[in-house]
């Protein structure tokens, strides 16, 4: 009775969400708990779970780039000369993988809720060698930060700070995002919006990709792009000494490969039947390069990139990732993933915050394209990847 009411308490609190997401939540909500079978298939799922989370850890590897290239102090006077140490604020756009549901699940409750100060690009729960996302690898450079995400928070409480992402949202709803975002920075006190250097990371397109099935027009690329686009317009039109992440789409169609027993193909099938289907992989692999494309020529079209203060980047390190496999059986690694076999865990996005730590210090024409696993940190002033000791731009 306890569980029940809980996640109908959970539940009534979540705002209007897309079809994908509102599956998600009936499958969670309603079909599991109401399915005697189903219910004792994920009870056996996620004792599973637990004795592999206990048997799995995630190395975080040293950091001390702020000890080998530390920070004069002084503040950019250019966007294309951005050291991390001149970054205050922090913000996030996107969908439940920036929302971070499920980050620290391990039941069916922990899938709903959204742990985001632990997620990847917007997180600041702990310390780095504890918790690695992006906001805490900034802390080390010793610097006022503000906008980072604390504990478990929807995105209209507190905690949720400037993570506006929204589980469930697709690219549609990304213009209302940077309205919203740019509002809460313009009536934050914390806030210099003249004075304070801003990073804002967007990732949206998977329930996109998801809903594309079903409605291929409204989820066209182009549709995908044109709503990017406008979002970005309007940071521009209203975000000074910004410097904006767009992080690549990644592919859906390999979780059709993932072998995850027949739990997590119920709820793949529930949630995303688009990219569970088999037959639909080469078509949805289509659909994503289309919208990584259409985003990689909005950016490289020079539009975001007319003043020194203010600048758009593409981080592909999504863009060829597939699931990571195990080595001895060749099997997908489902310890990167919640009990949902969805979401990401704490150590998938570990390894989401390195990767975008990493992209932004390499120059555009050798970022990365897959996710780094296993890999050090790269650090600013590093010949091979970054002589300049900014973050890299189009234009540095």
């Amino acid at each position: 009775m306890f569980l029940a009411i809980f996640i109908a308490v959970v539940c009534a609190s979540v705002e209007a969400k897309s079809p994908w997401f509102q599956r998600y939540e009936e499958f969670f909500t309603e079909v599991l708990p109401n399915n005697a079978t189903l219910n004792a298939l994920w009870k056996e799922h996620v004792a599973s779970y637990q004795r592999q989370e206990r048997e799995i850890s995630f190395s975080i590897p040293h950091f001390d780039c702020h000890l080998n290239q530390p920070h004069s102090g002084n503040s950019a006077t250019s966007v294309h000369r951005l050291h991390p140490g001149d970054i205050k604020v922090v913000a996030a756009m996107g969908d439940s993988l920036t929302a971070g549901n499920g980050i620290l699940a391990t039941n069916v409750i922990g899938d709903l809720l959204e742990y985001r100060g632990h997620s990847w690009s917007i997180g600041g729960d702990g310390v780095l060698e504890e918790v690695l996302t992006f906001p805490n690898i900034l802390k080390k450079f010793g610097g006022y930060l503000y906008g980072y995400s604390e504990g478990i928070a929807k995105r209209n409480l507190t905690g949720a700070n400037l993570n506006v992402a929204n589980p469930g949202d697709v690219a549609s709803n990304m213009p209302e995002q940077a309205h919203l975002l740019v509002a809460r920075m313009k009536n934050n006190a914390n806030v210099r919006m003249s004075d304070d250097w801003k990073v804002v990371t967007m990732f949206i397109g998977g329930n996109d990709l998801c809903d594309y099935c079903s409605n291929p027009v409204q989820y066209s690329p182009d549709n995908y792009v044109n709503h990017i686009r406008e979002a970005l317009d309007f940071l521009k039109a209203n975000l000074p000494k910004t410097f904006v992440n767009v992080v690549s789409i990644f592919d859906i169609a390999p979780i059709a490969s993932m072998e995850k027993g027949f739990i997590c193909s119920v709820v793949h099938t529930f949630v995303c039947e688009c990219g569970q289907e088999p037959t639909n992989g080469p078509m949805l692999r289509q659909v994503t390069h289309a919208y990584q494309r259409g985003v990689e020529d909005l950016i490289n079209s020079g539009r975001y990139d007319t003043s020194d203060d203010f600048t758009v980047v593409v981080q592909p390190f999504y863009k060829h990732t597939e699931p990571p496999k195990l080595d001895s059986t060749g099997k997908i690694d489902m310890s990167y993933f919640s009990p949902d076999c969805f979401h990401f865990n704490h150590k998938g996005h570990f390894a989401s915050a390195i990767s975008l730590w990493n992209n932004m210090l390499e120059a555009p024409s050798v970022k990365q394209q897959e996710w780094y696993l296993n890999q050090p940190f790269h650090c600013p002033l590093i010949q091979s990847y970054n002589p300049s000791g900014f973050f890299t731009t189009y234009k540095n």
